[in-house]
This record gives C-alpha cells, structure tokens and sequence, in this order.
C-alpha cells in the first residue's frame, strides 16, 4: 500500500481553523449560554475537508517540508 504524503501546511491550518471556529461559536454574554443554530458545528468536519484538500490537491504548497537536494 502507497503512503500519501499529507501536507502539513494544509493540517497546521486546518487546526489553527477550529481553534478560531471553536472561539466563535462559544462566545456569547456573561451568564449566557450560546446561541448557535445546529448547522453551525457542521462547519468543523466540512471546513477541515476543504482546506486539506486544498492544499493537497489544488495548492500543493507545503512551508514545513523542504525539497531534499
């Protein structure tokens, strides 16, 4: 079986994504619970897919991995 090599600028984003994802869904006012329609936490799985696949397949730019010369 070949190994895909995964791009790891894409995965580095895709984390940094629901970090950022993840602080804007749970803001809300002091004593507040937040408000967020249920299609809101479909944005993690669905938007880690597209910027993975992004840099894996359209950008093929990866700042981690240096070319072996």
């Amino acid at each position: 079986m070949r190994k895909k090599d995964r791009n790891v600028t894409g995965i580095v984003l895709a984390v940094i994504y629901c970090v950022v994802l993840f602080e804007i869904l749970i803001d809300a006012p002091p004593g507040e619970a937040p408000m967020n329609p249920p299609w809101a936490y479909a944005m993690f799985p669905l938007g880690v897919v597209v910027i993975t696949s992004l840099f894996d397949y359209v950008i093929k730019f990866d700042f981690f991995k240096k070319k072996k010369e």
